[in-house]
Formats: C-alpha cells, sequence, structure tokens
C-alpha cells in the first residue's frame, strides 16, 4: 500500500490531508522520516506520525462468490485489485475453495477470529450435481461414505440428480475428495455459517456488516446453534 493511502485510510481519512504530513516531513517508517507520498509499505513497516504510532484496525471480512474457473491463487484483476485496496499490504486470510469448485469464499484480516479453534463449529452447505442418476446402492453408498466422514452430516438426495450435503468446514476437504468417487458435473458451496450464496452473485463480493460478521463470529463458537 502506498504511504498516502495507508495514512488517510488509517489516520486522517483524506488523502490530501495524509500528503501534507508526508510532505512537511511529519512521518516515519520505522526509523525514517520518509517524504514521498507515494512510498510502497512493506509488511512489516511501522508508520508514525508525529513520533506516533499509526495503528490500523481490521478492515473487514469480505465474502466472494467464485466462479468454477476461478483460481484464488491467480484472482481476476478487479478482485485482486479490490483486495489489495482493502486490506493494509494485501494481507489477510481467507476460508479457500479450490479450482473446479464454484461458491462462497470468505477474506477477513482479523486477528482476533482464530479458524483452527473455530473450524469445529463452522457449518457448510454444497450443492452437487451428478452427471448420471444414482441407483439404490449408490445412493446408500453415498450416504454411508460421508457418515464415515462425518456422522453428523445431511445428506440430501433428490430425483433430478442433485445432492445437498451439509457438513462442517474441518471435514469438507475429506467430504470433496470422496466426491471423486462419483461422476458430477459440479460443486457450488452455498452456505458458511450464516453466510448465503443468494446474499452475492457470482463472481461479485461483498462487504460483511457488523451484524453479519457478528453472528458469523457467535455461530462459529457456539456448536449447539445451527447455521441454517
Amino acid at each position: 500500500m502506498k504511504l498516502n493511502k495507508f495514512i488517510s485510510k488509517y489516520y486522517s481519512k483524506s488523502k490530501k490531508k495524509a500528503e501534507k504530513f508526508i510532505l512537511n516531513h511529519k512521518v516515519k517508517v520505522n526509523n525514517t522520516v520518509i517524504s514521498d507520498i507515494f512510498y510502497d509499505l512493506k509488511k512489516e513497516d511501522k508508520v508514525y506520525l508525529n513520533n506516533k504510532l499509526i495503528d490500523y484496525q481490521s478492515s473487514g471480512y469480505i465474502l466472494y462468490n467464485k466462479p468454477k474457473d476461478v483460481d484464488l491463487n491467480n484472482l481476476p484483476n478487479y478482485v485482486d485489485l479490490f483486495l489489495k485496496d482493502f486490506y493494509n499490504q494485501n494481507n489477510y486470510f481467507m476460508l479457500s475453495l479450490d479450482h473446479g469448485y464454484s461458491g462462497l469464499v470468505l477474506f477477513y484480516d482479523d486477528i482476533n477470529f482464530n479458524y483452527d479453534l473455530r473450524k469445529n463449529n463452522i457449518k457448510v452447505i454444497y450443492d452437487i450435481t451428478l452427471k448420471n442418476k444414482l441407483n439404490d446402492d449408490q445412493r446408500k453408498s453415498l450416504i454411508d461414505d460421508l457418515k464415515n466422514i462425518d456422522q453428523y452430516s445431511e445428506v440430501n438426495l433428490s430425483e433430478n440428480n442433485t445432492v445437498g450435503i451439509k457438513t462442517l468446514i474441518v471435514f469438507e476437504e475429506l467430504i470433496l475428495s470422496e466426491l471423486y468417487n462419483y461422476n458430477y458435473s459440479s460443486i457450488d458451496r452455498v452456505l458458511i455459517s450464516n453466510l448465503d450464496k443468494f446474499e452475492v452473485p457470482r463472481g461479485k463480493f461483498k462487504k460483511l456488516n457488523n451484524i453479519e460478521i457478528l453472528n458469523f463470529k457467535s455461530l462459529s463458537t457456539s456448536p449447539n446453534k445451527s447455521s441454517s
């Protein structure tokens, strides 16, 4: 992030004021006075204004409805630019989703959200479209295989070759791997806890409001609450 943008975002709320601070030699990066308004900050840099550290807060949570062909290691330019602008030094975490799958991805920079402590309570729902109709034995086998991974998972098989699976995010890698044994045409993550795919169109993203964040974090710490 450029120095003028950093000060504007996390202190002055005005790029003109930020640039005035910099040009008047009021700003240090680490121990060095910087007068270049477009100075590129590094992830580990500390910025001081009048010798006081500018301590920035979490920028927030972004919900993205990923198309199937998007690789999160090579984001579309408009998403990549937005994230770089939204998060300081492009420093964020995400509830990821592999290439070849569509659906919800959550970006966040909240250091107080400890995924490893919460993953056993984050529910997800997948919609899967199969290429061929399953016979009774295949249907039973699919349910048994998924229950062996997550005994509390919910599996709904319809007559039109679609399967709905509710599970915990901690099990999703194993469950998605199991689905390779079945001939599917698409896998779509349609829900993460209280966050639903209908809240954001495919290929788009939205910033979560404070209530949505509070509900999401509350549900991920309360195993007895439902995400549906």
